[in-house]
């Protein structure tokens, strides 16, 4: 029997065997009620009603077992049923996520403040840094959930990674700087040039820096900082300067004092959340990640 058979027969007994009755009770015919109680034991070979002139009576021994059985089951049923839809209020405690200043502005500012007003009994903690060093955090357990980037160059028997944002690094600059005349520029146009990138503790730094090595260039590095805003704030006002960042930012924070270019051959920028391997997760553990998977599905 499914749930619902299970319903019918506890439905029977309830109604003391009066088929008739519990047919007008449950909606259906009760031929129809017959025929299901027929069809059960006829292919569980197995009687649960004791029959008098046709109709049934009382319940056999096993009947009896049965009926305890199907009670029991429908009890758990319905508590299944009410912590489905209850299960996010019965969740409170903590949790430790770490994101880079840059992707939490651009990625998870309509996610993040949704999250945690919807969530008033977990404690959130965000912790920003740069992905170069969120990665140790996340080996380090110091964060239960990182978002670093794609390679994280972390062996995938160690995390978890699920990608929530695909995009590539682009050139910011002044419209007045003389590459701004260009719709599109390759890694040579760099050699030489006066730029401004994240500093070490990014995991862009490094990428950038392979790229430089792979294309053979040679940019002339004047600055170096951790906060995106101000590197993008320095190429608006200084018309020699560049800067690295992800496309993104151009296309959430439009703006008449800055160009942006795509680069030919360009660093790809895939946003990943993380989360080391376990044999056993939290219920907070797990509900924040299905959460965040949910919102960037």
């Amino acid at each position: 029997m499914d749930i619902k058979h299970l319903r019918y027969f506890i439905a029977i007994v309830e109604n003391n065997f009066n088929l008739s009755q519990t047919s007008k009770n449950l909606y259906i015919s009760q031929p129809a009620l017959s025929m299901m109680i027929n069809d059960f034991e006829n292919r569980e070979n197995a009687q649960l009603f004791k029959r008098s002139q046709g109709k049934i009576v009382s319940l056999t021994y096993i009947g009896e077992n049965y009926y305890r059985d199907a009670k029991e089951i429908i009890k758990k049923y319905n508590e299944m049923h009410i912590n489905l839809h209850n299960a996010n209020k019965q969740i409170s405690g903590k949790i430790t996520i770490g994101i880079p200043p840059l992707v939490l502005s651009v990625v998870f500012s309509e996610v993040m403040p949704k999250l945690i007003l919807a969530n008033p009994t977990i404690n959130f903690t965000i912790k920003e840094e740069g992905a170069y060093l969120l990665k140790r955090d996340l080996l380090l357990e110091n964060v239960d959930i990182a978002v670093l980037l794609y390679p994280e160059r972390i062996a995938k028997n160690i995390i978890d990674s699920f990608a929530i944002q695909r995009s590539e690094l682009a050139v910011f600059l002044s419209p007045k700087h003389h590459l701004a005349q260009k719709e599109r520029l390759n890694w040579r146009d760099l050699h030489n040039e006066k730029i401004a990138i994240f500093d070490t503790t990014f995991m862009i730094y490094h990428q950038l820096i392979e790229a430089f090595e792979r294309h053979n260039i040679h940019p002339n590095i004047i600055l170096k900082s951790s906060s995106w805003d101000f590197l993008l704030n320095t190429v608006k006002i200084n018309k020699s300067l560049l800067t690295i960042l992800p496309l993104p930012i151009a296309e959430q924070f439009k703006s008449a004092e800055f160009v942006c270019r795509k680069i030919d051959q360009p660093v790809l920028w895939c946003v990943t959340l993380c989360r080391l391997k376990k044999t056993n997760y939290t219920n907070i553990e797990n509900y924040i990640l299905d959460s965040l998977l949910k919102a960037f599905k």
